[in-house]
């Protein structure tokens, strides 16, 4: 998982089940996007997660991605919010 995507979950923020792909996940490894900040005129900025295609993920993408985010968020806050997550999905 993309250092962006995994600081989302660290910090409870919102992660596009888009980001969780495979294909994303690789993409993200092979263009280099693992930072969470970019370097701009005004300094060091957080980048965000694209969530421009959210609606078009296709259901075996979805049912994986649901997996990981399970996973994730197990990891960093516990059986109670991942068994919630599980519950909601």
């Amino acid at each position: 998982i993309p250092i962006k995507v995994e600081e989302a979950f660290k910090h409870y923020r919102y992660v596009p089940y888009t980001a969780l792909t495979h294909a994303a996940r690789s993409k993200a490894f092979l263009r280099g996007e693992d930072s969470s900040f970019v370097f701009t005129q005004d300094g060091l900025t957080a980048k965000g997660l694209d969530r421009s295609n959210e609606l078009t993920i296709t259901t075996v993408d979805w049912v994986a991605a649901a997996k990981a985010a399970e996973e994730r968020t197990l990891h960093h806050w516990g059986e109670a919010r991942a068994s919630a997550l599980v519950s909601h999905h």
